[in-house]
C-alpha cells in the first residue's frame, strides 16, 4: 500500500495546484491529496544540499555531485526507497523534487508576534502583510502542503508574564495584561498579595502601570492559575493572527503549526482551537526501546479536535561516522545497532495513535562533525556528513514505514481500557534499579501503564504513572511534563516541597494505610550556572500532614531530564509498607496524585474530576488493587 501512494503522489504532483487537507476516516486522522487518496506523511526535514559555510566539516552537495538537479534525483529516489513521501522543514523547495514539501517560514517572528506587542491594533494588518511575503516563493509550487507558522516559540508561561508586566505603559499588551489583573482580583490589592509577592515600591494596582514592574509567586498562593490564563490570551491571539493572515495570503494550503518544542502548554493548546488545521509538534522519544509515552498525543486529542504531526522526531548513537558527539538531553544511544531499533519501534508507535497524521524525522544528513553554530552536535542523519546512507537505520526506518498505514488505520478502531474493578498491578520483568538513570528496567511499559487518571475539564493527564512490583519493593515511576520558572517564586532556604513537583503515595498492603510524597525540589545545579537541577525528596506523611524524610538513596531517583521533562522512578521497599515481602494475590488499597510546580495541576487515579479546583488535589477514596502473576 505505501509504495503505490507513494507512486500516486509522484505522478499526480505536477497536476496539484493546492487543496491537501485532512479526514477522519474510521476513528484515525489522515491527510489528503487534492481529490486524491488519504495519506500518512512521512516526512525528514532539511532535505537540502548543506550549508557551504559548513563544508569542511559537514555535509555540501558540491562534495559528492555535478549540479544540485542530481543531488535532488539522488535524493528524492533514496527517500523514496526508505519509505519517506514528504520534505519537512529547512527543506529545498526545488521542484525538481516532487515530494511533498511543509515550508517552516517564521510568520509569527517576522511578523513580531513574539516579545513585542501581540496585542496592538495594527498587529493583523502587519501579520497579513507579512505572510504574503513569505508565502510568495511557495505560491506556485504544487508540492506544498501547508505552512509551519514558526518553529519551537514555546508557551512558556511565567517568562511572557514577567516580561509584558515589566513593559512600558505604551505598549498594548502591557495595557491588556494590567486590565486582566485588576479584573481577576476585582480590584482589591489585598486579594492579589494572598497569590503575588510584589516588587520592590510597588503597593497598588497603579504602580503595576510602571516599567519594570514586578510581581513573584507568593508560596502557598494560586497565582499561576493567572499567569496561565495570560498564557491563554497571547496563545489565542498568536494562533487568531496567523490563521488569519495564511488564509488571506494563500487560502488553498493548510495552517500547520508552530512546531511545539518538545512540550505543551494545555492552556495554549486550548487556546488554538479554530485556528490551526493541523497541530506540529516536535518530541524527544522516552526511552531508547523506543516507547512514547501515551499521555502526550491522548492528551492532545483530549485538547483540541484536528490531527497531529510530529513536525521532529529523532534517534542519534555515540557510534557514527561524522564525529557527533551527541552533547545534550537529546535521544542518543550508544550503538547504530540500538539507534536503528529504537527508531523503527518509535515510528511504529507514533502510527498507533489515530490523531497522528504525521511523523517527520530530523534530519536528512548529520550534522557538522564540529557541531552547528548554536552549538548542538548531534548523529541525527540518515546519510552522514559524507553522503553515506547509515544502512542499518534507513532499513529498519523503510520496514516501519511499509508498516504505517495498515497500523495506523487500526488505530482508529482502539478505545481505552476501562478501568476494572480491581487494578491488576504486573510483576518487574526486570530488576528495577533507582539508581541508573535509566528506565531499561520496565520493558514492560504497556502492561505496566495505569491509564484512568483524571484531571478537572477542559484539562487532561499531564503525564502517565507505571507501577510494577517485586518481592522486595512496589515500583513506580512517572514520565511527565511541567513547565516552571523557578525563579518566580518568592522564598528563602531550599525551595518548599509545597511548591514542588510531588507525587502523593498512599498504600495499605495489610498493614494499614502507608501515606508517601515523592518531591522533585529543585536546587542550582552542579555543572551550569544559573540553572536548576530536580532533587529527590521522599517523605513519610503523618496524619496532620507533617513529613518525616526517607533517605531516597537506592529507593528513588529523578532521571537527568531538563525541564519542563519530568523523569521519576520509585523502588518502594516492602518494609515501608510494614510486609516483610510482597507476593502474586496480595490485595493493595492505593490513592495516587501527581501535582505540577506551584500546585498549578492535579491529577488522580482513577477519581472523578468533576468539581475539583485546578491545581488542589483533593483526598479521594483508594482504588483496589491485586498483584498479579503475569
Amino acid at each position: 500500500m505505501f509504495f503505490l501512494l507513494a507512486a500516486a503522489l509522484w505522478a499526480a504532483a505536477p497536476a496539484l495546484a493546492g487543496g491537501y487537507g485532512t479526514a477522519r476516516q474510521d476513528g484515525a486522522w489522515w491527510l489528503t491529496m487534492p481529490g486524491g487518496p488519504r495519506f500518512f506523511s512521512i516526512g525528514a526535514d532539511t532535505v537540502n544540499g548543506g550549508d557551504k559555510h559548513y563544508r569542511e566539516n559537514g555535509y555540501y552537495w558540491e562534495k559528492y555531485y555535478p549540479d544540485q538537479a542530481a543531488w535532488a534525483e539522488a535524493a528524492q529516489g533514496r527517500l523514496y526507497a526508505w519509505g519517506f513521501n514528504t520534505r519537512g522543514g529547512w527543506s529545498d523547495p526545488t521542484t525538481a523534487m516532487r515530494l511533498p514539501l511543509v515550508p517552516e517560514i517564521d510568520l509569527g517572528r517576522n511578523s513580531r508576534l513574539h516579545w513585542f506587542d501581540p496585542f496592538a491594533p495594527d498587529a493583523q494588518e502587519i501579520a497579513t502583510a507579512r505572510a504574503i511575503q513569505l508565502v510568495a516563493p511557495y505560491k506556485d509550487n504544487p508540492a506544498v502542503i501547508g505552512y509551519f507558522t514558526d518553529n519551537e516559540v514555546g508557551w512558556w508561561n511565567a517568562p511572557l508574564f514577567r516580561w509584558y508586566l515589566g513593559n512600558e505603559w505604551a505598549v498594548y499588551t502591557k495595557r491588556f495584561l494590567w486590565r486582566m489583573i485588576y479584573d481577576y482580583y476585582q480590584g482589591d490589592w489585598r486579594r492579589l498579595l494572598v497569590d503575588f509577592t510584589p516588587g520592590q515600591g510597588i503597593d497598588s494596582f497603579e504602580d503595576l502601570k510602571e516599567g519594570r514592574a514586578q510581581l513573584r509567586l507568593r508560596p502557598g498562593g494560586h497565582g499561576i492559575a493567572l499567569i496561565q490564563r495570560f498564557t491563554a490570551a497571547c496563545a489565542g491571539r498568536y494562533y487568531e493572527l496567523v490563521y488569519k493572515a495564511l488564509k488571506a495570503a494563500d487560502p488553498d494550503r493548510l495552517v500547520m503549526g508552530d512546531r511545539l518544542p518538545l512540550y505543551y502548554n494545555q492552556d495554549a493548546v486550548l487556546a488554538s482551537r479554530g485556528f490551526l488545521d493541523v497541530l506540529s509538534t516536535n518530541y524527544n522519544v522516552d526511552a531508547p526501546d523506543g516507547w512514547v509515552a501515551p499521555y502526550y498525543f491522548d492528551g492532545l486529542a483530549g485538547l483540541t479536535d484536528v490531527p497531529v504531526l510530529i513536525s521532529e522526531f529523532f534517534f542519534a548513537a555515540d557510534e557514527n561516522r561524522s564525529g557527533n558527539v551527541n552533547n545534550g538531553h537529546l535521544m542518543h544511544v550508544a550503538t547504530q545497532a540500538e539507534r536503528a531499533v529504537g527508531a523503527a519501534a518509535a515510528m511504529r508507535n507514533f502510527a498507533s495513535f489515530k490523531n497522528i497524521a504525521g511523523v517527520h524525522w530530523f534530519q536528512y544528513y548529520d550534522e557538522p562533525s564540529g557541531g552547528r553554530g548554536d552549538g548542538e552536535n548531534f548523529n541525527m542523519g540518515l546519510v552522514d556528513i559524507n553522503d553515506v546512507p547509515y544502512e542499518g537505520l534507513v532499513a529498519a526506518l523503510a520496514a516501519a514505514n511499509r508498516d504505517v498505514p495498515a497500523l495506523h488505520a487500526a488505530s482508529g478502531k482502539k478505545t481505552p481500557p476501562p478501568m476494572p474493578a480491581v487494578i491488576p498491578i504486573h510483576p518487574a520483568k526486570a530488576p528495577v534499579r533507582a539508581d541508573d538513570d535509566s528506565l531499561a528496567d520496565w520493558p514492560d511499559k504497556a502492561g505496566t501503564r495505569l491509564p484512568w487518571f483524571s484531571v478537572p475539564a477542559p484539562h487532561v493527564p499531564f503525564g502517565d504513572v507505571h507501577l510494577s512490583w517485586s518481592p522486595e519493593s512496589l515500583n513506580l515511576f512517572n514520565l511527565a511534563q511541567n513547565y516552571a520558572d523557578l525563579f518566580l517564586l518568592a522564598h528563602d532556604g531550599e525551595f518548599p516541597p509545597s511548591e514542588s513537583y510531588r507525587i502523593n503515595l498512599d498504600v495499605d498492603a495489610g498493614a494499614g494505610m502507608r501515606h508517601f510524597a515523592l518531591c522533585l525540589v529543585p536546587r542550582p545545579h552542579a555543572k551550569y550556572p544559573g540553572r536548576f537541577e530536580l532533587a529527590p525528596r521522599l517523605y513519610a506523611v503523618a496524619d496532620d500532614g507533617g513529613l518525616s524524610p526517607i533517605d531516597p538513596q537506592g529507593v528513588m531517583q529523578v532521571l537527568d531530564k531538563p525541564l519542563p521533562h519530568i523523569a521519576v522512578e520509585l523502588a518502594l521497599p516492602a518494609r515501608l509498607l510494614g510486609v516483610e515481602r510482597l507476593e502474586s494475590g496480595m490485595a493493595l488499597s492505593l490513592r495516587i496524585e501527581a501535582i505540577t510546580f506551584y500546585r498549578e495541576m492535579a491529577m488522580t487515579l482513577g477519581a472523578p474530576a468533576r468539581d475539583g479546583k485546578r491545581g488542589e488535589a483533593t483526598r479521594t477514596a483508594p482504588v483496589a488493587a491485586v498483584l498479579s502473576d503475569q
